[in-house]
């Protein structure tokens, strides 16, 4: 159950008023239809719950496809209107024309659908999002058994649209009342310094005219102001409060409110108040932007954009991650779709090819323009991704590091391995070469579920035998890491890995000490690998590259609020580690705490390591130099026999895919 919805619903047990106003709320959560719900239509294929939000929801959203002439209907339960004259329907739109225009409609029914009585009826000629909010007053009203439909009249065979419904609610609309529906303000800021805003809808039958409201971050000081608007009853409005944000970089509750409606109070008070976590970034990072392509060998429009998709890379090198989705449509054949491509093409909702998506925005078959790929690239980003891959036969060895510069709640990492070119798919469509050609996601693509703290590195490896896939080439393969938000499909990063047997681990156990006008910073080597040096920033200036110390010194000027110190472990050959990153307010430790420690006996050890309190099902084992020199199932001791002397780093995964590290002395 979502959280608006179960909110939602303990005001309703708490608010009598507000329980017999609100007759009708579905946000359609699960993967079928909610009991009483219904379709009907000749072809009831055509209906279908989607992944997605494209109509402006939260996931899930109902689905209808169109492709022959008549009529269709999304059919309510019944409920009971006994002395309601009229009432508000609203719902949210994503429309999408493919052929000729549609009608889109609300009607009502007392005799369990036998007639229909429309209440509302447009015609959408044009791809778009829209938010109905209509008064019906059928001659349904006041009775007792009522039923309420959205309904789609194609008068056109090749109409060939598609339409998203989410957010259904049928509502008495009361003289003045104001929803405070959503706070604007990203949950997460890479700035200090930033705006803060609101969503509002007028629910109401009167205009409001003005608008009192505030804000608070913990418990500082309010931000009040009062908003002079002209917002007509069942209508949406943004508003951006003058005085923005100014915060030290942590994390915060953020609570917003309105408090008078036209001079007054509204006449709801339950839906005038939200909060929000909200986190500020220490510091930033490049973005990569992330390129999604879904395409067929089989699809005659497909060469066009994959050319000029790939002329711009080649003007942009080394600043975007790529990955293609090959589908086994509109003809089947090409042998490198895969489940896995389809789980993706199901969650962006995708329904003709080629479709393009840059950090999840959909291009549709259009190629990204310079100037809105520049425009993402020089967002900054609150999350860093850095690691590397290897292969040895036909397994690839993958590990991943990820740092986060502040608290990302929730998210998705995927990893998927690709062949850069391939040149044996089942081709009908002209093209001779494939790039970026997904073969694999790690573990899976449902990816893996992460809250990523700010400041803690998060260490993920995989390992997998790509011979049960269509490479062509095993020396021919790139792995592709973001991270992303499942429900908002926000993509917060992207990156390539390198490709090394050598692990760019980062550095330990950065710690700064202020004396007066001085900040001494000092970190310890990793142990799971040894840089020829290290690149150090202070509030994001680079002071010093490739420095061979373990320590540096700062000047800070007197009054200064707030430092933060990065250093990245360099390791030649344009492979660098994660920034290793703390500030003069809070520490934070990056030796991988955030797995917890994995308990094992002896340290030392010279023939066998034994595993206490933890059950994995993956051990791999790294040498001084990162390289990984052992790995290991389901086992509880590891033999070490065979190792030369040094230190190890060892990883341990269970089947939850709970982490656990430590080091080991093997000393013969």
């Amino acid at each position: 159950m979502k959280k608006f919805l179960f909110m939602l619903c303990f005001l309703l047990a708490l608010s009598p008023a507000a329980r017999s106003s609100i007759y009708l709320f579905e946000q359609f959560d699960d993967t079928f239809l909610p009991n009483g719900w219904s379709v009907v239509g000749t072809n009831i294929s055509f209906w279908s719950i989607s992944e997605t939000n494209k109509a402006g929801g939260t996931p899930n959203e109902i689905k209808f496809y169109c492709n022959t002439p008549q009529t269709w209907r999304l059919i309510s339960p019944s409920v009971d209107l006994t002395g309601v004259e009229s009432l508000t329907f609203s719902f949210k739109l994503r429309y999408e024309k493919w052929g000729t225009a549609m009608n889109i409609g609300i009607a009502t029914s007392s005799d369990n659908g036998g007639h229909w009585h429309e209440g509302w009826v447009q015609n959408f000629g044009a791809t778009g999002n829209h938010e109905i909010s209509q008064e019906i007053a059928t001659e349904d009203m006041g009775k007792a058994n009522v039923k309420f439909c959205i309904f789609f009249t194609n008068t056109q065979g090749a109409n060939y649209s598609d339409a998203y419904i989410d957010d259904i609610a049928a509502f008495v609309q009361r003289d003045l009342d104001i929803e405070l529906s959503a706070i604007t303000t990203e949950a997460v800021q890479v700035s200090r310094s930033f705006d803060v805003g609101m969503r509002l809808f007028n629910t109401g039958s009167t205009t409001v005219t003005s608008v009192e409201g505030y804000y608070q971050f913990d418990d500082q000081t309010p931000v009040s102001q009062t908003f002079n608007v002209n917002i007509p009853a069942n209508t949406h409005a943004n508003l951006n409060f003058d005085v923005p944000a100014h915060l030290i970089p942590d994390t915060y509750t953020l609570t917003m409110g309105i408090v008078k409606v036209n001079g007054t109070e509204d006449d709801d008070l339950t839906n005038n108040t939200l909060t929000q976590k909200t986190s500020i970034a220490c510091v930033t990072t490049q973005r990569f932007p992330m390129f999604e392509h879904f395409t067929s060998s089989s699809c005659g429009t497909c060469p066009q954009l994959s050319q000029q998709m790939e002329t711009f890379c080649n003007s942009n090198p080394g600043k975007y991650t790529y990955v293609k989705y090959q589908m086994n449509w509109p003809a089947p054949g090409d042998p490198y779709y895969t489940s896995e491509c389809g789980v993706r093409k199901t969650y962006y909702g995708v329904i003709s090819l080629p479709t393009l998506f840059m950090d999840a925005v959909d291009y549709e078959f259009n190629p990204v323009t310079q100037s809105d790929f520049d425009s993402h690239y020089d967002t900054p980003s609150a999350v860093e991704i850095e690691g590397a891959y290897s292969v040895e036969g036909n397994t690839i060895h993958v590990t991943a590091d990820l740092m986060a510069f502040a608290d990302l709640d929730d998210v998705r990492v995927y990893v998927a391995v690709s062949e850069k070119t391939t040149h044996n798919n089942a081709t009908i469509n002209g093209e001779t070469s494939f790039h970026h050609v997904m073969m694999k996601m790690l573990p899976n693509a449902q990816g893996t579920t992460l809250s990523l703290r700010a400041g803690e590195i998060h260490h993920l490896s995989f390992d997998h035998d790509m011979s049960s896939t269509h490479v062509e080439e095993m020396d021919d393969l790139e792995v592709a890491v973001w991270i992303q938000n499942y429900d908002t499909k926000k993509v917060y990063n992207s990156h390539f890995l390198f490709e090394t047997p050598n692990h760019p681990f980062a550095p330990e156990q950065l710690t700064l000490n202020k004396e007066g006008n001085t900040l001494n910073a000092e970190w310890n080597a990793p142990a799971g690998s040894t840089p020829i040096g290290y690149n150090i920033w202070m509030n994001e200036t680079l002071v010093a590259e490739n420095s061979n110390e373990t320590s540096h010194t700062f000047s800070v000027a007197p009054g200064e609020d707030f430092h933060c110190v990065q250093v990245q472990a360099v390791y030649g050959d344009g492979i660098t580690s994660v920034k290793a990153v703390a500030t003069d307010n809070s520490t934070w430790n990056v030796d991988e705490q955030d797995f917890g420690s994995l308990g094992l006996y002896p340290n030392p050890a010279s023939e066998v390591v034994y595993i206490q309190g933890f059950m994995p099902n993956k051990i791999m084992m790294y040498n001084a130099l990162g390289q990984l020199v052992k790995a290991f199932g389901n086992v509880q001791q590891i033999p070490v026999n065979d190792l030369p002397n040094g230190l190890y780093h060892l990883v341990a995964t269970d089947e939850k895919g709970t982490m656990r590290n430590t080091k080991v002395i093997i000393n013969h």
